[in-house]
């Protein structure tokens, strides 16, 4: 009997150490599972300039409109939208019968008068003569030289309206006052020309310019000779550098918005005697404004936009929140106020310092003072730097002026944990 006492206390004894072992690691596994891992990148400063994105409105940097100053019916007009005409070429014909029958009177009177004039210098000369002889008085020899005076003015004047009779004959023959393509051709053959309607417009399309709206706010910024970059969606991926060559010294009274014009040289193609770029093309245009050169840049997939920000938010502010490993291996929560994005980099202008060290991946399941690990990869490199300008244009949204948010930061609430 107090053998078998023995045994079940050392029975008992293996069974509450074995239980007690399993306590042990089910406790260190647990504790090892709390520890949430996450990647991270070290907060630096970099040079940022900030940038607006505008939609674009493309046309030639010269247009002229080819308007008669004849009032009569149209007799030729060979073009058609989209043909090309050189400078001096003949755009259309007036027909204009009053000018050259007007025309003939008028060379006719030139020429009696002339008869005349040459009787009346031939008398003058002779009673000149008689004159310096003391045959006629003085009074005669007057009178020959008015009547020389008067034709001869009287031919001057029938001169003049010989040369305003020609012009209205210049006026019935309309050429080119530049090179360039018709477009919106308005009149045809027969139909009665008016110098109220414009035959067509001729478009120099050898320069186009891009018109932008820009906003109040970023007038400052604005200077003669400053580049813009514009986007077509007809070319993706070109970037085309135009000039700013206008800005108006006036703000629009109803939009509050400058309007900008910056000219580019358009591209003809060889092969079918085409321009590239044409007037009415959709275009993103981006401008360059001020650039800060320490500031505080992150990766936009860092960011968290939780619901209760936006209650406490003013207007014109934007905050998020982001982690941030401190050295107990514990995540910190911390509230930021970002500025603009750029490419894969977004401004942060406050709650962030250099050398803080930005948990930019295993964030979005985190709460304030959760044990983390670090698992970011050797030599891993998250994008902490503007991109370059040419591949920096922002999709506008339909409110110009606005940059939109990479999709990154759209879609970062959405995010799993992936590591």
């Amino acid at each position: 009997m107090r053998k078998f006492s023995i045994l079940a206390a050392i029975f008992l004894f293996c069974c509450l150490t074995a239980c007690s072992q399993k306590q042990e690691s089910s406790g260190a596994m647990s504790e090892e599972t709390l520890e949430i891992p996450v990647e991270t990148t070290t907060v630096t400063t970099s040079s940022f300039t900030r940038t607006r994105a505008y939609v674009g409105n493309i046309s030639a940097a010269k247009q002229v409109k080819v308007i008669p100053l004849a009032s009569e019916r149209i007799l030729e007009y060979p073009w058609e939208n989209g043909d090309f005409v050189q400078q001096g070429e003949m755009i259309a014909r007036i027909r204009n019968e009053v000018s050259k029958k007007g025309l003939d009177a008028l060379n006719a009177q030139i020429k009696s008068v002339d008869a005349q004039l040459k009787a009346a210098e031939r008398e003058a000369a002779r009673v000149k003569s008689m004159y310096e002889s003391n045959i006629v008085s003085r009074q005669n020899f007057d009178q020959a030289n008015d009547g020389v005076t008067t034709l001869q003015a009287t031919k001057q004047q029938l001169l003049a309206t010989q040369e305003q009779t020609k012009l209205g004959l210049d006026y019935a023959k309309v050429v080119a006052p530049i090179s360039g393509v018709i477009s919106n051709k308005s009149s045809e053959v027969g139909d009665i020309a008016s110098s109220a309607m414009p035959l067509c417009i001729i478009n120099d399309l050898d320069t186009l310019k891009v018109t932008l709206n820009v906003n109040e706010e970023d007038t400052p910024y604005l200077k003669m000779g400053q580049d813009v970059r514009i986007r077509f969606d007809a070319f993706p991926g070109e970037v085309v550098t135009a000039k700013i060559t206008r800005i108006m010294p006036y703000v629009n009274t109803t939009t509050r918005t400058n309007t900008v014009e910056a000219e580019f040289p358009n591209v003809k193609i060889e092969a079918n005697n085409q321009y590239k770029y044409k007037p009415g093309m959709y275009s993103r245009a981006e401008l360059s404004l001020e650039t800060t050169n320490d500031a505080i840049v992150i990766p936009p997939m860092a960011t968290i936009l939780e619901p209760e920000l936006l209650a406490k938010q003013v207007t014109g502010q934007r905050l998020r929140v982001v982690y941030v490993l401190k050295s107990d291996l514990t995540a910190e929560r911390r509230e930021i106020e970002i500025g603009e994005y750029s490419g894969d980099i977004v401004e942060v202008l406050s709650g962030l310092h250099a050398g803080d060290k930005l948990i930019t991946r295993g964030h979005h399941s985190l709460k304030d003072g959760d044990k983390v690990r670090d698992m970011t990869p050797a030599g891993k490199v998250v994008p902490t730097k503007q991109a370059a300008p040419e591949n920096s244009v922002a999709n506008p949204t339909p409110s110009q002026g606005e940059t939109a948010e990479p999709q990154e930061a759209v879609e970062a609430n959405k995010e799993a944990n992936k590591v």
